[in-house]
């Protein structure tokens, strides 16, 4: 055999080899995840594999744990409840942290939180669903087509939907979804598609209408722009970029750059963490949110896009009230650091303005653990990675900050209005307005992606009230919106396809 050949072949077996072995090591992941084979080994014999119990010890999965179920509750009740317990001695061998992870693993059970891959089974609730103030019904709206991503309402009733590899497209009042809309920015095929996400650059990202929409006919569309030999790189790059323009049939116009970054800031790592939410506060101004898509040392240098929310009129002009806005002759070309509004952010995917004050406020995931709701304020320093509740998925703390050098208190950062620990995965949400469901008012409903939840948050003064979960188990909640007939719809990734859903009010009667 030719030795060109031969090496031919020895180059497929170890592509093959490799491949093999990474496609492995994705799909177990799940199942080696260190604090579920902790609790296998040192728990499960008393406890029982799924928390059920056995004659030995309690079960975990009950509606109310005697000692408590927060994951303080939980890690304390570990460490001193099981003092005399000697499972190969386990508590010299397992460390603070996977004690945590413990705890979370037991939280994470008791909530049904699924693996990555189970988040993409879609349910659609049947019959009434009581929640606490309201009543409602679920209702089917449309099948997408491929990982949908934001929608937008219309006054007609018809809807825009985003999707991440497809573009913009319109779902008519019948439910049907209309061919891809001409003239938006250029979307491309994922690389890889890994446990149901996908893996690409150059996405369509959120989807936005003016507050005055129904006059000037704007709506903010994100996406994270692509480029290769252009920027410079010998191999594809991206970044998140916003345009504005208008819908003259099915065609996209009038499109104007509303905000873009230097090529010097586009980046190979994935748009999943691009993030690109955006939020208008009704008050002239435009909010682009931009997650860890860069190593996270840039996340608190001022001068990159990464990590932080981004402010600019609604035209594209620079406020020159902005926290750390410098003239153009006082700052390198690639500077971002006169658009930054607050920094520090892990993977900010939901952003809305409060819809009587007009400020922001947004969600963020954190990693095991750690999500949260959070109120921007001018100039704030959110904390990560120095500071959050969360472990490493290899349940070891999160010591990235450390490792990076960062050195700031605590009290110099801004704490979140309402901590997920375990991490549900938020995603984006919305103030509730309309008159369907009044005793909803004002409060905000959350979407999720592995916790397939809508939890309805209401705030007092900025603070947490009362929390509550509307729907369990329906998908991976991409996006949460009201429509302009006052119901709440939400956008759901399933596997390769997606679907769009209604809560509609079964009576004018509140339920208490």
């Amino acid at each position: 055999m030719h030795w060109a050949l031969k090496l031919l072949l020895g180059l497929i077996i170890v592509a093959a080899l490799l491949a093999g072995g990474l496609t492995w090591y994705v799909t177990t992941s799940e199942q080696r995840e260190p604090s579920r084979q902790a609790y296998s080994e040192i728990c499960a014999q008393c406890h029982g594999a799924s928390l059920e119990g056995t004659p030995q010890a309690p079960s975990l999965a009950l509606a109310d744990l005697r000692y408590g179920d927060s994951t303080d509750a939980l890690i304390t009740s570990i460490r001193t409840r099981h003092e005399s317990t000697d499972v190969n001695n386990w508590q010299t061998r397992y460390s603070p942290s996977m004690i945590k992870a413990l705890a979370l693993y037991v939280s994470e059970q008791r909530q049904q939180i699924p693996t990555i891959s189970a988040s993409h089974i879609f349910t659609l609730p049947q019959g009434t669903i009581n929640s606490r103030h309201h009543a409602f019904k679920v209702e089917h709206v449309a099948e997408l087509s491929r990982g949908p991503y934001a929608m937008a309402p219309l006054p007609d009733g018809r809807i825009l939907v985003s999707e991440k590899v497809r573009g913009l497209s319109i779902v008519d009042t019948n439910g049907q979804q209309g061919p891809l809309l001409e003239g938006t920015p250029r979307v491309w095929e994922e690389i890889v598609q890994v446990r149901g996400s996908y893996v690409g650059l150059g996405m369509m990202l959120d989807v936005q209408l003016h507050p005055d929409y129904e006059t000037n006919g704007w709506i903010y569309l994100s996406h994270s722009d692509r480029c290769q030999l252009s920027c410079g790189s010998a191999w594809p790059v991206s970044m998140v970029r916003v345009i504005r323009g208008r819908i003259n049939r099915n065609q996209w116009t009038d499109t104007e750059e509303i905000w873009s970054v230097h090529k010097d800031n586009y980046t190979v790592v994935p748009d999943g963490v691009a993030a690109g939410r955006l939020a208008l506060d009704g008050r002239g101004y435009l909010y682009v949110t931009v997650g860890g898509k860069s190593t996270y040392d840039n996340l608190h240098v001022l001068d990159t896009p990464y990590g932080k929310i981004h402010r600019v009129a609604e035209d594209g002009t620079i406020p020159e009230d902005n926290p750390f806005w410098q003239p153009a002759a006082e700052r390198t070309v690639a500077s971002t650091r006169h658009t930054v509004f607050s920094y520090g952010h892990r993977t900010t995917q939901g952003l809305d303005a409060h819809p009587k004050t007009g400020e922001i406020w947004s969600t963020e995931m954190g990693p095991r653990g750690g999500d949260e709701i959070n109120r921007i304020a001018a100039g704030g320093n959110y904390g990560w990675p120095l500071y959050t509740n969360g472990l490493d998925y290899s349940a070891e703390p999160i010591t990235i900050g450390q490792e990076l050098g960062l050195d700031f208190a605590f009290e110099e950062t801004i704490a979140p209005v309402v901590d997920f620990t375990p991490a549900p995965s938020l995603s984006n949400f919305t103030f509730h307005q309309g008159d369907q469901f009044p005793n909803w008012r004002d409060d905000l409903l959350v979407g999720s992606l592995r916790a397939q939840t809508l939890y309805r948050i209401r705030l007092n003064d900025g603070l947490l009230e009362e929390q509550e979960k509307l729907l369990t188990g329906l998908g991976r909640i991409r996006d949460v919106e009201m429509g302009f007939d006052g119901l709440v719809y939400i956008l759901l990734e399933h596997g390769k396809s997606g679907s769009l859903i209604r809560l509609v009010p079964l009576s004018s009667d509140v339920t208490e």
